[in-house]
């Protein structure tokens, strides 16, 4: 076989490898790109479902706390409907009974309806 025959099928051996391995570099470069960006993609994604799950647990605990909030209120405005309750009773026994002072039961009447309208009086 002639040289420079010998030496164009080199040529082209040398050239066909660079071509194969020119391809095969960008195979891997496009491989770890993809992967980069599915990592990239799998760390957001669990970053999502943390502030997910932080965001639920802040939303029960704030129900929690406004549960116990509003029960607190309720049994207080029950004890206040307890004492309206006893002292309309007391002012209508003052009422009925004549010669009695029927002005202690409507103070005492009146400063709780105005603790629990207005909050506690100031004291001087």
């Amino acid at each position: 076989m002639p040289i420079p025959l010998r030496l164009r099928i080199a040529l082209l051996g040398l050239v066909a490898s660079h071509a194969c391995c020119t391809w095969l570099g960008w195979e891997l470069r496009d491989r770890n790109a993809d992967l980069a960006a599915m990592r990239l993609q799998a760390a957001q994604e669990t970053g999502r479902a943390d502030t997910a799950l932080v965001a639920r647990q802040q939303d029960h605990t704030n129900a929690q706390a406004g549960a116990q909030a509003e029960s607190q209120r309720l049994a207080m405005q029950s004890g206040r409907t307890q004492q309206f309750i006893t002292l309309q009773q007391d002012i209508d026994t003052h009422a009925k009974n004549p010669g009695r002072d029927r002005g202690d039961a409507d103070a005492e009447f009146v400063r709780i309806w105005r603790e629990a309208n207005a909050g506690r009086p100031l004291h001087p």
